[in-house]
């Protein structure tokens, strides 16, 4: 029993998520928490409540929730002193914060100093987690130069914690970004960018054929910008469908917002405004379900536009 707090904490965090729902990772993540704190084992009742953090928030917990308990979880690391556990409690804030909307530019200061210290102190476990947090936020406010630019900086982050979900949703942000940089580039630099994103799909691919249930959204997604990057209007109608269809199902609000925000960008580009409206509308709705008011805001304008 002494050692229950660890076992979860691997189990939960590098294991299970491999085959089950990320969802089913909460509840065992919080009793490692309790029962390490029962038996005195601190340092893994803290690492325990830190993968539960980062799990609720990517399976779309609401951000006002989480931004509640990380406050919390905060002042109780504070007082245990765990430094270390709550510098990546300090950056998941961070990154709630700046998707509502509050105090961005400190964010971004923050955020910076810490990939900064990472850098300086070797600590490329902390430097994976800052990187996937800028390319959150890239990500969330379409910022797609920016967003390729990091993960080229950034190389191949796997190396450093292969087994966690964070490089999961890493490799996925990932090939978007080159997604997104190939059908904007041409020549040599679209060649380039299209093979890197093959090369990160197929990563996923394997990953989801050896039972990932929590990538199969992901795949759909990019097969839906493939088909955007290809020219193949149907195909990429069908795929962001089944994108939206399956983070809805599968209980990922914030990549269903996503992938009507990526779906309207498509049908703009058609000309279609019928869709264009109806996919922003969509987003606005999953984004303000999930409590980004900044990105709410954003899309009333570009709803707006269209509509005018």
């Amino acid at each position: 029993r002494s050692s229950t707090a660890n076992t979860i904490f691997v189990t939960q965090c590098f294991c299970y998520h491999w085959t089950s729902p990320l969802q089913d990772t909460i509840a065992p993540l919080l009793k490692g928490y309790q029962v390490g704190f029962e038996m005195g084992d601190t340092g893994r009742a803290c690492w325990c409540l830190m993968g539960r953090m980062y799990h609720l928030f990517f399976i779309s917990l609401a951000l006002d929730s989480i931004q509640k308990e990380l406050e919390a979880a905060t002042h109780v690391l504070t007082q245990l002193k765990q430094d270390g556990t709550q510098v990546f409690i300090i950056l998941l804030l961070t990154t709630v914060k700046k998707r509502r909307g509050l105090d961005a530019e400190a964010c971004d200061d923050i955020m910076d100093s810490m990939l900064a210290t990472a850098a300086s102190t070797r600590a490329f476990d902390m430097a994976v987690y800052v990187n996937l947090m800028k390319l959150e936020v890239f990500v969330f406010f379409q910022q797609w130069q920016e967003a390729v630019d990091l993960v080229q900086k950034a190389g191949n982050v796997r190396l450093f914690l292969s087994s966690t979900f964070v490089v999961v949703r890493y490799t996925f942000l990932e090939a978007l970004a080159y997604l997104k940089a190939a059908q904007s580039s041409s020549g040599w630099k679209k060649r380039q960018m299209k093979k890197c994103a093959h090369k990160t799909i197929q990563l996923l691919r394997g990953w989801a054929k050896n039972g990932n249930v929590n990538v199969v959204h992901y795949l759909y997604i990019l097969d839906a910008e493939l088909a955007v990057l290809h020219g193949k209007s149907k195909k990429a109608k069908q795929k962001f469908n089944a994108a939206i269809a399956t983070s809805s199902r599968n209980g990922f609000l914030h990549d269903r917002a996503l992938a009507h925000e990526l779906a309207s960008a498509y049908f703009k580009a058609q000309g279609d405004d019928y869709w264009t409206d109806y996919h922003i509308e969509c987003s606005r709705t999953s984004y303000q379900e999930w409590g980004c008011s900044e990105k709410v805001e954003q899309l009333y304008v570009r709803c707006k536009d269209v509509k005018e």
